[in-house]
């Protein structure tokens, strides 16, 4: 077995049937927390498991030269306050193109765009940063 490198994978957005393939730069919030409350028991307090919190998952990626991209999507829904679901896949690949690990990110939704710096003494790429919340995640296989 070999460690895992993180450089190798995409984002698919499935929204009403219709596939849609992301590459970024990178992404992260795929985790997890229990939450946990304390109840009082003959043998002293005690806590318990009580729900589930999952932080916002942040895709950022290059702007492209050309066509409507996921990021002017999300910034008109945003500014226009819409709401609108989708469900995320979150493939990371070995270096022959194969699926390693598979996530399912449940009921995203934008939160917020955010625009790199334009700076005229940079050669770097512009970036955009796209922030979802989620109801919840999955590992599939």
């Amino acid at each position: 077995m070999k460690p895992v490198l993180a450089y190798r994978f995409f984002i698919r957005i499935l929204n009403e049937g219709k596939d849609t393939n992301m590459k970024a730069q990178s992404v992260s919030g795929l985790s997890v927390t229990m939450k946990l409350a304390e109840i009082e028991s003959l043998g002293g307090d005690k806590e318990v498991p009580a729900s589930v919190d999952f932080p916002n998952l942040i895709i950022k990626r290059a702007v492209l030269d050309g066509g409507e991209s996921a990021g002017n999507q999300t910034l008109n829904m945003i500014s226009d306050l819409k709401v609108e679901r989708s469900d995320l896949g979150i493939h990371l690949l070995n270096p022959a193109g194969e699926y390693i690990r598979n996530w399912s990110v449940i009921g995203a939704y934008a939160i917020k765009w955010d625009m790199s710096e334009f700076d005229a003494s940079s050669n770097e790429v512009i970036m955009e940063t796209l922030e979802f919340k989620y109801e919840y995640l999955r590992e599939i296989q």
